[in-house]
C-alpha cells in the first residue's frame, strides 16, 4: 500500500485524479486518501496547486492485469490547477506552441535555401561540361576541362571521382577529334601540294602537243607516263597513310612475343626483296627476349625503317640488332648506304619530305607514319647519319604490364 500511495502521489503531481479498485469494486487507495496522509505542510502546498473537488470529467477506467489475471481497476481523470499555475501552464503551451511554428518556418526555409545552394554547388561542374560539349559542337577542338574546375571540397568523394571520371572520358574525345581533324588538314594540304606539280608537268605537255609546241612522240609520252606513275605512288600513298593514321587512334592489341623470334621471321618475310639486290638483311645471334608490345605497330615501323634502309643502299646491307634497358627495349637497324646530309637529318620524319638523293619512286611519308607510330606507344625514336657510310635508326619502346610476370625477362 506504501508504495501504491506514492504512486499515487505522483500521478497527483503530474495532474491526474486517480483512484485504484480491486476486482470486486473496492477502493483501495484514491487521490483524496493520499492528500489526506500527507504531512500538514506539504498537503497545504498541493491544495495550493490542486483542486481535489474541481474535476468536472467522468474518470476513465482501465483494467490491471498481471500475467493474463485481472486484478482492479485504475481510474484516471485530469485535476484542475489552482490559479497562477494553470496562468503558467497556458503561457508555456502559448510559447511552446509558437516556438514550434517558428523552428519549423527557420528549418523549412534553411532546409530549401540548402537545397537550392547544393543544387547550384553540384551542378556547376556539369554546367562547365555542357558550356564544353558546346563548344566542342561549334568546332573548337582545342578546349579542355580541368580537375581546378570540377573538384570541389566540400563534395563528396564519390561525386568528385564520377566527375573527374567524366572530364577525363570528354578530354580524350575532344583530344581525338583535335588530333584527327590536324590531321585532315595537314593531309588535305600535303595532298593538293603534291598533286599540283604532277598534274602541272602532264597539263604542260598536253598543251604543248596540242598547240604543236612540240611532236607527239615517245619520248613526250615517256613524260607524261612518268608523272601518271608519280601520281600512282602518291595515291597509294595516301592510302598507307589512311590506314596508319586509322591505327593511331586503335588501342592495339598488346601481346607477350619473343622478339628474338619476331626479328627472325620479319627478317625471313623481307629477305627476297635483299637478295634481288644483291644486299645481306642480317639479324643480332642474341638471347631470347620476351616483350610485351603492339605486334602490329611494331611489325609496321619495323618494316618501314628496313624499306627505307633498302631503298638507299646499294652494296653491303642491314643489320638489326636487338637489347632490352629497364623497362624499355631498343631495335637498332643499321645500313651502309648513302647516308643523310647532316642539314636534311631533322627533316626526314617530316611528311611527304624527300630529300635531294631520294629515288624517284615514293612520297616520303614512310618515316613520318614510323614517328607517328613510335610516339602512340609511348616510344622515342632517333637518327644518325653519315654521309658515304650509312644509316643508324634506333626505336625505344616501353614495354606495357599486363600482368604478373608479363613483360620483359626470361621466359
Amino acid at each position: 500500500m506504501d508504495s501504491l500511495s506514492e504512486t499515487v502521489h505522483w500521478g497527483m503531481m503530474l495532474g491526474f485524479d486517480i483512484q485504484v479498485e480491486d476486482r470486486d469494486g473496492r477502493a483501495l487507495v484514491g487521490s483524496q486518501q493520499v492528500m489526506d496522509d500527507l504531512p500538514p505542510s506539504m498537503k497545504r502546498r498541493m491544495q495550493a496547486i490542486l483542486h481535489m473537488h474541481a474535476a468536472d470529467v467522468e474518470y476513465e477506467r482501465y483494467p490491471l492485469y498481471v500475467e493474463g489475471k485481472e486484478l482492479g481497476t485504475l481510474l484516471v481523470r485530469p485535476l484542475h490547477r489552482a490559479g497562477p499555475v494553470q496562468v503558467k501552464e497556458d503561457i508555456f503551451k502559448k510559447r511552446g506552441t509558437n516556438f514550434l511554428v517558428i523552428s519549423f518556418i527557420i528549418a523549412g526555409a534553411g532546409a530549401l535555401g540548402m537545397s537550392v545552394f547544393l543544387s547550384l554547388y553540384l551542378s556547376r561542374p556539369l554546367k562547365i561540361l555542357k558550356s564544353a560539349a558546346e563548344r566542342v559542337a561549334g568546332g573548337d577542338f582545342s578546349v579542355r576541362v580541368g580537375p581546378p574546375l570540377l573538384r570541389g571540397s566540400q563534395r563528396p568523394r564519390i561525386l568528385n571521382d564520377e566527375i573527374l571520371r567524366l572530364a577525363e572520358s570528354f578530354n580524350y574525345m575532344a583530344e581525338a577529334l583535335e588530333k584527327e581533324e590536324a590531321l585532315r588538314k595537314r593531309l588535305t594540304s600535303n595532298v593538293a601540294h603534291e598533286l599540283r606539280t604532277p598534274l602541272a608537268v602532264m597539263k604542260a605537255h598536253v598543251e604543248a602537243m596540242i598547240d604543236g609546241v612540240i611532236e607527239v612522240r615517245e619520248e613526250s609520252l615517256e613524260n607524261i607516263r612518268a608523272e601518271i606513275e608519280k601520281l600512282t605512288h602518291l595515291v597509294e600513298g595516301i592510302e598507307d597513310l589512311t590506314k596508319a593514321e586509322a591505327s593511331f587512334f586503335a588501342g592495339g592489341e598488346y601481346k607477350r612475343i619473343n622478339l628474338r623470334d619476331f626479328l627472325a621471321s620479319l627478317q625471313g618475310s623481307m629477305r627476297p626483296v635483299f637478295q634481288e639486290k644483291g644486299l645481306q638483311l642480317s639479324l643480332t645471334d642474341g638471347e631470347d627476349l620476351f616483350v610485351v608490345t603492339d605486334v602490329e605497330k611494331l611489325e609496321k615501323i619495323l618494316g618501314n625503317i628496313i624499306a627505307n634502309a633498302l631503298k638507299y643502299t646499294e652494296k653491303g646491307g642491314v643489320r638489326v640488332d636487338y637489347r632490352s634497358d629497364g623497362g624499355e627495349f631498343t631495335i637498332e637497324v643499321k645500313d651502309s648506304g648513302i647516308g643523310i646530309p647532316e642539314e636534311e637529318v631533322p627533316k626526314v620524319f617530316t611528311r611527304f619530305y624527300r630529300g635531294k638523293e631520294s629515288p624517284g619512286t615514293g612520297v616520303g611519308i614512310g618515316l613520318a607514319i614510323v614517328k607517328e607510330l613510335v610516339a602512340i606507344m609511348g616510344g622515342q625514336i632517333s637518327l644518325k647519319s653519315t654521309m658515304g657510310e650509312g644509316s643508324t635508326f634506333t626505336v625505344r619502346l616501353p614495354v606495357k604490364e599486363t600482368g604478373r610476370g608479363e613483360g620483359i625477362g626470361e621466359a
